[in-house]
């Protein structure tokens, strides 16, 4: 039955002998599972195109918004990171279905005469599916993303003379910032797609001009159609690749997204994504002065014998050519498995990068947990200050860089070396910094001075081990001292002692008196205790965040610790080795003030009994 507007359409596009002649394409031998990566690749293609509009509606290409974006997508959008999750993974999909089609391509022959044209076109789309995934593994801006771009684009500028240059060129400077990830964007959403698309119709023209190349076996069985035969094989194949990266990213809740990127890390154990694996471990193969054989020569030939592959039918006879040819590709497919496993057998036997690979792990699940929260979020300023406006990750990294070659945290001290393969410690020579200002540290100095958490490793601050011998407060009285010192933290920036002191609680406290009449023998507070018997430190507002921030200044200073050997005194830090943020976080962490902090009434061990302990 003629329909008039299929009829009119046909009139003005003759689509329906465009159509016929797909549909009735000749197969000699009939339809076979062997032409179907083809197809497969095509439909992830469609894949990818897909799913990347979709992420382009939301994804903002800026270093200081693009993790942020992405985050979003991936945890408050609807189905987001199912989309971001196929995208993610079809990346990977679409180089190993390219290494089965190569591999299959070669196997039958289709890259001879008179195909020669159609192999270089297929290997201008290698190439091209290759730079998809470089481009687009750095659009989240996160750890992963960055530092693996950075090993790749390292590769790159390995090469001898125009290495440096074209480096300079894709990352758009001399170093890794918004140009970077502004230009690889550019490329992954606009130059990329359209010389995909390009070379992808000039490639399946080619394919159709000359067809399909037939099995060694395909006389003996009758010439089939594209439809339906092979249109359904090809269909299956579609559905299933489709299917499989469905299954994983479910299974999996999607794409995993690190920790923003911080180009100052220097412990992220910096890897490139699966499919640049191989050449990661050729490095290790040639390094320093031989980097280029890796980079550059090896690679080069590769690439120089594959375009002449069509061509050695010319120089050998036809059966040698061809098992010189599966031999190549086959073997550089088992050379590239091999190097890849080779990798991740080292990484595996590591201890060094299995711990730094937790470590990135923890920041990574930080960095979610604290751009998730209503109360934290991602800064305005840009997703690198989500954690490094986060204490308990940038305060812990200010403590261990800075603090903990003298002092300890929690029992330990600063990890310099390995000594036969086990992390050693930085001797302890003053306190254990864990829950200072607290109750609980405060009680247990009261407890036991003497002891390494306290003033046992620093032998210039044994007041307390001598007002301890002679001491005849209680136990009651103890504790009501330590809950009353404790309240010192809370004093504010601009509070004075006056101020303080007309408060209501402060002179009703329990430990006020005893405070007043066996603390305030040495130590001063303005207002309520002249101190004198022994030079102490002035403890009005000790523990809060003013008094640190003058220690972390200005220690020497009389009301702190000017009267102890300048040579046994805690060293000053200048606003030039620590920043304001670095002292906030640092300060916030001591006091346990940030996301998910422990509270000192958790704790398991009464002071006592911690002291004591720590004392064995």
């Amino acid at each position: 039955m003629s329909n008039p507007l299929a009829d009119w359409l046909d009139d003005r596009t003759g689509y329906r002998d465009l159509l016929k002649s797909v549909l009735d394409e000749p197969i000699p031998g009939g339809a076979r599972l062997r032409y179907v990566f083809g197809a497969a690749l095509t439909t992830t293609f469609l894949i990818q195109l897909t799913t990347g509009l979709l992420l382009m509606l939301s994804y903002s290409p800026s270093s200081s918004t693009a993790w942020g974006s992405v985050f979003y997508i991936n945890e408050k959008m609807t189905l987001g990171w199912v989309i971001r999750g196929i995208h993610h993974f079809g990346s990977g999909a679409m180089v190993s279905l390219l290494a089965l089609h190569l591999m299959q391509v070669v196997a039958a022959g289709a890259y001879r005469r008179p195909r020669e044209a159609n192999w270089w076109f297929g290997m201008g789309l290698m190439f091209l599916i290759l730079g998809f995934s470089l481009t687009g593994y750095l659009l989240p801006w996160d750890q992963k993303g960055f530092w693996a771009t950075k090993v790749a684009t390292g590769i790159m500028g390995g090469a001898p003379v125009i290495g440096p240059y074209l480096q300079k060129l894709v990352i758009g400077g001399p170093d890794y910032g918004n140009q970077t990830i502004t230009r690889f964007y550019g490329v992954h959403v606009g130059l990329l797609p359209l010389l995909t698309f390009l070379t992808l119709t000039a490639h399946i023209a080619l394919a159709r001009r000359h067809g399909l190349t037939p099995a060694r076996n395909a006389d003996r069985y009758p010439t089939g159609k594209h439809w339906p035969e092979q249109f359904f094989m090809n269909a299956v194949a579609g559905v299933g690749v489709f299917a499989i990266l469905l299954i994983v990213v479910l299974s999996g809740h999607g794409a995993n997204l690190d920790a923003p990127a911080d180009p100052s890390s220097s412990d992220y154990p910096a890897r490139p994504e699966w499919y640049f694996l191989s050449l990661f471990q050729l490095l290790k193969v040639f390094p320093g002065h031989f980097e280029v054989i890796a980079t550059v020569a090896i690679p080069a030939s590769i690439v120089t014998v594959l375009a002449l592959l069509p061509l050695l039918d010319r120089l050998f006879p036809k059966k040698l050519a061809h098992f010189l040819a599966c031999g190549f590709v086959f073997g550089l497919m088992g050379g590239v498995v091999f190097l890849s496993i080779e990798a991740v057998r080292q990484d595996l036997a590591d201890t060094g990068f299995q711990a730094d690979r937790q470590r990135a792990d923890e920041s990574r699940q930080r960095a979610i947990l604290l751009a998730g929260d209503a109360s934290v979020g991602v800064p305005p300023e840009g997703s690198s200050y989500v954690l490094l406006r986060d204490p308990l990750t940038h305060g812990r990294a200010v403590l261990e860089a800075k603090c903990l070659s003298c002092h300890y945290f929690d029992g330990k001290g600063q990890i310099p070396a390995k000594v036969d393969g086990k992390e050693t410690s930085s001797p302890q020579v003053a306190s254990d910094l864990k829950g200072f200002g607290s109750y609980s540290w405060i009680r247990g100095l009261l407890e036991n001075p003497k002891s390494a958490t306290y003033f046992g490793k620093a032998s210039s601050c044994d007041g307390m081990v001598e007002w301890k011998k002679g001491t005849k407060l209680s136990s009651k009285e103890l504790d009501d001292v330590a809950h009353f010192v404790a309240t010192f933290a809370e004093i504010g920036p601009d509070t004075t002692p006056d101020e303080w002191l007309s408060q209501p609680g402060v002179d009703s406290h329990p430990g006020y008196k005893p405070f007043v009449e066996d603390c305030g023998k040495c130590h001063v507070v303005e207002g309520l205790t002249e101190g004198g018997l022994r030079d102490s430190p002035n403890l009005f507002a000790w523990g809060s965040t003013r008094w640190i921030r003058r220690m972390i200044h200005k220690p020497g200073s009389p009301e702190l610790y000017g009267y102890i050997d300048e040579k046994d005194r805690m060293p000053a830090f200048s606003s030039d080795q620590l920043s304001e943020n670095d002292i906030a976080m640092l300060i916030r962490y001591l006091k346990n003030d940030y996301l998910g902090a422990p509270q000192e009434g958790k704790e398991t061990r009464s002071p006592q009994v911690a002291a004591k302990t720590d004392s064995k």
